[in-house]
């Protein structure tokens, strides 16, 4: 959907002025005409309310799995039909105010995987890394203090209203986190896949690491893209030694923006043909 300048305008200036639920409110109700058409039923305050009631977390989402390519099956947390509406309306919010980074190709109005295939198209070297429980490796502490910060600077009196908002886009859920070295499992507020808020706030959280993945990337010659937890490298030089420095730097620059390497995989191509190079490799978790 291509929003019209105006209302890119009003909703830009709407929650720069918004101090408390009532203005979150008004701009809420604003994007739900624009997605939903005039005769929308207005979102009322005691919806917002029950929403980011902690204490109705279980009857906010359903779970049910899908298989993957894999075969292995994915968890999917799903909104119920009322915070379904207010997400997507929040989701219009969040992609007005914020841009991603050039890199980001995943979940973009616009683009599409397609997109990001051609960053790479007639390279020799596509070094390829997924990252571990993308979506619920993300807390809702991190999000309540991105929030913080430009473009959205929901600090000081307005914290209160970054707090409800990672409220409504985070489910509690069993994860795993490394503790005294060791995977132990354990209960967290995180973004769930299957929410239509998350995939835009996991592009909000990896600015960081976009911006110095594309930066270690135009350092060494090579192109860089991230569609949702799927990094790619590439270029028509060789450097991805397995103990090469700029490896050493890409891993560390992902683990400094608290995310995990689950399988990475380099792959030589050239004359529409792909096959792994002697002497290389591909690992998982």
């Amino acid at each position: 959907m291509k929003l019209q300048e105006e209302h890119i305008t009003h909703i830009r200036e709407a929650f720069s002025n918004m101090k408390d639920k009532d203005g979150f409110l008004y701009l809420l109700n604003y994007c739900k005409v624009i997605l939903y058409g005039a005769e929308a039923i207005p979102f009322e305050l005691c919806h917002l309310n029950y929403h980011c009631n902690p204490k109705n977390n279980k009857a906010r989402y359903y779970s049910f799995s899908i298989r993957k390519k894999s075969g292995a099956l994915r968890t999917i947390h799903a909104p119920n039909k009322g915070l379904k509406a207010l997400q997507k309306c929040l989701n219009l919010i969040l992609q007005v105010i914020f841009e991603p980074h050039k890199a980001a190709t995943g979940f973009m109005p616009g683009k599409s995987i397609v997109d990001n295939a051609k960053i790479h198209t007639g390279k020799n070297y596509v070094y390829n890394i997924d990252l571990k429980d993308f979506f619920p490796s993300i807390e809702k502490a991190r999000i309540y203090s991105r929030l913080k910060f430009p473009p959205f600077n929901l600090d000081n009196e307005r914290s209160k209203l970054a707090n409800i908002i990672a409220g409504l886009c985070c489910q509690e859920m069993e994860v795993e986190r490394i503790v005294d070295e060791k995977w132990i499992k354990k209960m967290e507020y995180v973004l769930p896949q299957g929410a239509p808020t998350s995939p835009t706030l996991t592009n909000i959280i990896c600015e960081r690491l976009d911006r110095r993945l594309s930066g270690a990337a135009k350092k060494n010659g090579l192109s860089y893209s991230r569609y949702a937890d799927d990094i790619t490298f590439s270029s028509n030089h060789n450097k991805y030694q397995k103990d090469g420095e700029f490896l050493k730097e890409v891993e560390r620059i992902i683990t400094d923006q608290n995310f995990i390497i689950k399988t990475k995989r380099l792959v030589f191509k050239k004359k529409a043909t792909a096959r792994k190079l002697p002497g290389f490799w591909s690992t998982k978790m």
